[in-house]
């Protein structure tokens, strides 16, 4: 099984993104660069069934108070706790 060409689909997100933005700004929304997601980061479909571009093989996170521990993508470093609170079904 061949993986999908995460190139292609980050750009295509991307774009979306940069449209979006545009249109905001268009209708006279501020919109941070801050709050829109940064270009390099993995391109994850996981909510609607499509690729995953995780690797999850990075370093463990702890939190501050030991209770909480994930393991982390080597790629973006988001953690697969974080992940798995936005896509659970």
């Amino acid at each position: 099984m061949s993986l999908p060409d995460f190139d292609v689909l980050r750009a295509e997100r991307n774009k979306q993104i940069d449209e979006f933005a545009a249109k905001m700004k268009a209708e006279d929304w501020e919109v941070s660069p801050c709050s829109l997601r940064s270009k390099d980061a993995c391109y994850c479909a996981c909510g609607s069934g499509g690729p995953c571009e995780h690797d999850w093989d990075g370093p463990e996170y702890m939190s501050e108070d030991g209770c909480l521990s994930s393991a982390t993508c080597s790629r973006c470093g988001t953690t697969a706790f974080s992940h798995s609170m936005r896509f659970a079904p």
